[in-house]
């Protein structure tokens, strides 16, 4: 028995009434649905069914989007219904009278998905997208992205009985239908394990940054290799990973207690620019992570994994994480830490696990599907990064 928590299974074929006797009814049996939530059941999950599989409440098309457009309090939303691209606007009468026929009203179908990350956005999504075979991974992980979901599964046009589960950073497994329930269990069961911290705003902070142009330059310099990862995963045209330092190490107006500098999301890491990074506390507020910056400029999704790295190993000047892997060398720790999802403290706790306790200039571990976190226990940053930048890396691991 894996554990307990509150999963939603939303599934089948969700039927439209268009007129008092007629259905526009999508393709689809239910039975995928079925043996998801009978493998969540068995493994000690309170599942709930919506759709129209069996153990489920039946739903019809403009029932289940009420629902969805109010907030669902579950764990975990595993949402693999197939819906109609199209709704036909109900009518009161039959189409057809003795007659005539009457005219109907057709509009795009509303992206259900979509409702739920609204309004339901403390839930774990995973939504099911079906394919066309020559369409590119890297659509999906940009789909993951805009829709902001960790992990989903994919199937394409064509090639039955086969699935993808992926997650936001592009791992994933090729998976058998008949194995696809079980290995959707043991992802969420440990999806249950994660610490996350959702941020606060606290006010405008500008830092002046001491060693800004070394780790510019760095980055600079490793631009290139991280470019492949960039063409292989998603196009964003950004350096993928993170800088922070403890805040001893920037000249500020607030000094904040254990607190840390760290890049804002989403920001181009070979121009940075003072105002790129963020001030976040080194103690909660309210159990939440609490910030100072631009008001529009959120710390990095990893700033939760840094905060336990800085506040349990007081030797750590700076951190420097990217998303490649460094190949074995005398700075590289032997261990390769499993994955976990992006801005988990659990990650952070693992790094503390296996970190040396003492003081090193520079010290190296590769997360498994995450990439490489570098610690530095220089007040000067400077020769680490160097040291740091002449490392091997890959992207395959």
């Amino acid at each position: 028995m894996m554990g307990n928590g509150r999963i939603l299974v939303v599934g089948g074929p969700i039927e439209q009434m268009i007129d008092p006797v007629l259905k526009l009814v999508p393709t689809g049996n239910g039975r995928l649905a079925t043996l998801i939530a009978d493998e969540f059941e068995f493994n000690g999950f309170d599942v709930t069914r919506w759709g129209n599989f069996s153990g489920a409440e039946t739903l019809m098309f403009e029932e289940l989007q009420n629902r969805c457009r109010q907030k669902l309090n579950f764990d975990v939303i595993i949402f693999l219904a197939h819906l109609p691209n199209i709704l036909i606007s109900p009518l009161s009468d039959k189409i057809r009278s003795e007659n005539d026929w009457a005219s109907l009203g057709v509009e795009k179908a509303p992206k259900l998905v979509q409702l739920i990350k609204l309004h339901s956005p403390k839930a774990v999504l995973v939504p099911f997208k079906l394919i066309d075979q020559d369409v590119d991974r890297i659509e999906v992980i940009k789909w993951m992205l805009k829709l902001k979901v960790g992990w989903t599964v994919y199937l394409r046009l064509g090639l039955k009985g086969r699935f993808w589960l992926t997650d936001a950073l592009g791992n994933e497994t090729e998976v058998e239908r008949s194995k696809l329930a079980a290995l959707l269990a043991k992802t969420i069961e440990r999806q249950m394990k994660v610490r996350r911290r959702s941020s606060k705003w606290q006010g405008v902070e500008t830092p002046q940054v001491e060693y800004l142009e070394a780790l510019v330059d760095f980055s600079r310099k490793m631009q290139p290799g991280f470019s492949q990862l960039i063409e292989r995963n998603v196009a964003s045209g950004r350096w993928p990973g993170n800088f922070s330092f403890r805040c001893t190490h920037s000249f500020l107006s607030k000094r904040e207690k254990d607190g840390f500098m760290i890049t804002r999301r989403n920001v181009a890491k070979n121009g940075m620019k003072e105002e790129d990074f963020v001030l976040v506390a080194g103690e909660l507020k309210d159990d939440h992570l609490v910030f100072w910056g631009d008001r529009k400029s959120k710390p990095s999704t990893d700033a939760p994994v840094h905060r336990i790295i800085y506040q349990r190993l007081p030797w750590v000047k700076y951190i420097v994480h990217g998303h490649m892997f460094a190949d074995r060398d005398r700075v590289v720790g032997d261990d390769w830490l499993d994955l976990w999802p992006c801005g988990a403290e659990n990650e952070g706790e693992d790094v503390v696990r296996v970190a040396p306790k003492d003081k090193q200039s520079l010290w190296v571990v590769n997360v498994t599907g995450h990439g490489f976190v570098a610690l530095i226990g220089d007040e000067d940053p400077r020769d680490a990064l160097n040291e740091l930048s002449k490392l091997k890396f890959t992207i395959d691991k």
